[in-house]
């Protein structure tokens, strides 16, 4: 992909497991802010948390959540049915992956997650 703006520093990591832990609203806004916390990132707003549980879809079910940093921001989806989760950072400050893949490993108790930064 072009860099269209390389003056602007731009980093993006996606992690996806399959989480080992009883997930609600509580544990998905923790992660979000220990997460920040973990790589350095600036909390510019409280988690936003949110379900499509209350659509009753047979396999859609899960907790997901959003914060902003002054950094740029992070998502996290999970999905009940399937015991899987999915987190994108995306921000304008160089962080390490691996310590935001070992965190995210531990958080969630998984012994299954793959990555990939870019």
């Amino acid at each position: 992909m072009k860099n269209l703006e390389p003056r602007i520093y731009r980093q993006r990591l996606i992690i996806e497991g399959k989480y080992g832990i009883t997930i609600s609203e509580i544990v998905v806004k923790t992660y979000l802010t220990t997460l920040a916390k973990s790589i350095g990132m600036t909390l510019l707003t409280k988690p936003l948390i949110f379900s499509p549980n209350k659509r009753k879809h047979p396999i859609r079910h899960g907790i997901a959540g959003f914060v902003a940093w002054v950094e740029s921001g992070c998502s996290v989806y999970t999905w009940d049915y399937f015991k899987f989760f999915t987190v994108e950072i995306y921000t304008c400050k160089k962080f390490s992956a691996k310590k935001a893949v070992a965190f995210t490993k531990k958080f969630f108790k998984t012994k299954q997650i793959v990555y990939r930064d870019m």
